[in-house]
């Protein structure tokens, strides 16, 4: 066991020794990996963003798509109001309570829930 102890520190050393001889081109171009890795990370155009931008988009979609259900509803609506006089009727009736000649309103109240 102290074998394998003494060849895992010979090969720490080995590693730092290695990083100690790195040149200052070498140092150079690290410090520039590491600055592009920074922005693909973190900064404007980094992956997070991206993942945020591409969830909005799919909101939005999503949204889009109920609001052109409703209105397709709309449009059918205004087109029957435009060619049919009873459906003026039906909505005179639903939404303002119209009652005509020779019709009786009844009001059914619903019992209490117990």
């Amino acid at each position: 066991m102290a074998v394998v102890w003494d060849a895992s520190l010979d090969s720490a050393r080995a590693a730092v020794s290695r990083i100690g001889g790195l040149s200052r081109v070498d140092w150079l171009l690290l410090a520039v990996l590491l600055g592009l890795q920074y922005f693909l990370w973190f900064g404007a155009g980094s992956w997070w963003s991206v993942a945020q931008l591409h969830a909005q988009v799919e909101q939005r979609q999503s949204d889009a798509q109920r609001l052109e259900k409703r209105n397709d509803k709309l449009a059918a609506e205004v087109l029957s109001l435009q060619n049919d006089s009873g459906a003026v009727a039906g909505l005179a009736r639903r939404n303002l309570g119209l009652v005509g000649k020779n019709e009786v309103f009844v009001w059914v109240i619903p019992a209490k829930a117990n």
